[in-house]
């Protein structure tokens, strides 16, 4: 009996404990919510005391000046018609970025209308129909890398050489070589215009090299021109050496008359120069494969690039071009080029070497008549291309 009742009181006085911790509890809580409410009502009368005082100010000052009153309402009002503006301004694409970018940063709102306009009736591409192309399934969009390292072991060694007869229907004809064609617009539509020419698309990218063949098949300019992947850097040699080998006038093929670099990967990074694909190596392999009067086209939106390309081919063409002066002999159609640094030429690697062909300026224009994808795109934008067109001696 006595442990029972030990047992009960203890019960009991663990119930009163938590009936006066909860009471407690309450009492805090209310004590704290009716603090928050008078530092709430506080602050609001204190601020419509404030805003009143403003107001009588205004007031004050307004029946003191009324032309100073007028003019903050109108300062006022053009600031809400500026941000209304700026907002408007927001909706649109994104601004086109200054031709100083650097590749293969994400692409803009103005970049994707860009590739949107490619396929519009107003395009210099339009008569390709392409856009129907991709609407009946005859060629899908690709994914790819936007820059590849051409000194990959994958690329060091030449690709396969084409089979001319294969490719073309009448390889007696002249042929063009687009080095770099990237989407392949470019030999498309040279294609279309130019039948009497045989052109050859060349990239390093498998996915765009094989619908460049599907958009050409579409429409209806396969028979004359045709892609190729590879590496043109250390490709170019061989297949030119196949191109004029056995070349006897019973199966004589066209001569390359034209090769164009248009726009190349720029690989701004100093470390990186080597990967770009105008070097010796092919500065050579065109000296050698090509005939008297080709012509090579060289052309890119980074002027130090343009002047890259153009310098190899003085430094090492060996005296086998020079600059066209049927085209850049006319002031009119040219811009001037910047003359170089001299300390830059000053290392031994260099061996007295000094660029000269700079006095020949750039063309104004495309003296090709059709434009590359990247051409529409820095045009519409505002900025230059530098332009030098070169002629095999």
């Amino acid at each position: 009996t006595t442990t029972r009742t030990t047992t009960t009181r203890t019960t009991t006085t663990r119930t009163t404990t938590k009936r006066a911790s909860l009471f407690c509890l309450r009492k805090f809580v209310s004590f704290e919510e009716g603090a928050r409410k008078r530092e709430e009502s506080s602050s609001r009368a204190s601020f419509s005391g404030r805003m009143a005082a403003l107001v009588q100010d205004e007031d004050v000052d307004a029946n003191r000046n009324n032309t100073t009153t007028t003019t903050t309402t109108n300062t006022t009002f053009s600031k809400k018609k500026n941000k209304k503006e700026d907002a408007e301004k927001k909706k649109g694409p994104t601004p086109a970025p200054k031709h100083t970018r650097k590749y293969g940063t994400p692409m803009t709102g103005y970049q994707l209308e860009h590739g949107a306009k490619l396929m519009a009736e107003d395009s210099p591409f339009a008569s390709l129909n392409l856009k129907e192309a991709m609407k009946s399934g005859a060629a899908k969009g690709v994914r790819c890398r936007q820059h590849v390292n051409p000194l990959s072991q994958k690329f060091s060694a030449p690709s396969r050489t084409p089979d001319w007869a294969a490719i073309f229907k009448e390889p007696v004809k002249p042929m063009t070589i687009d080095v770099g064609c990237g989407g392949g617009r470019f030999p498309l539509a040279m294609a279309q215009r130019f039948r009497e020419r045989n052109f050859l698309g060349v990239d390093v990218r498998e996915a765009l090299v094989e619908r460049g063949e599907k958009w050409g098949e579409f429409a209806e300019v396969s028979e004359n021109v045709a892609f190729a992947a590879g590496n043109c850097t250390v490709s170019l040699k061989p297949w030119l050496d196949d191109y004029n080998e056995n070349n006897r006038d019973e199966k004589r093929r066209g001569k390359v008359e034209l090769v164009c670099v248009q726009f190349p990967d720029p690989h701004f990074k100093r470390k990186h120069w080597k990967r770009r694909v105008v070097q010796k190596q092919m500065v050579d392999a065109l000296a050698s494969g090509l005939e008297e009067g080709a012509r090579v086209f060289l052309q890119s939106d980074v002027k130090e690039v343009a002047e890259d390309m153009r310098d190899k081919f003085e430094k090492f063409g060996n005296g086998k071009f020079v600059v066209d002066e049927s085209l850049h002999g006319n002031e009119e159609v040219i811009f001037e080029a910047d003359a170089p640094d001299i300390s830059d030429w000053e290392g031994e690697e260099h061996e007295g070497f000094v660029p000269t062909w700079y006095e020949k300026g750039w063309l104004k224009e495309n003296p090709l008549g059709i434009p590359t994808e990247r051409e529409v795109q820095t045009t519409n934008e505002g900025q230059p291309c530098f332009r030098v067109m070169l002629v095999r001696t």
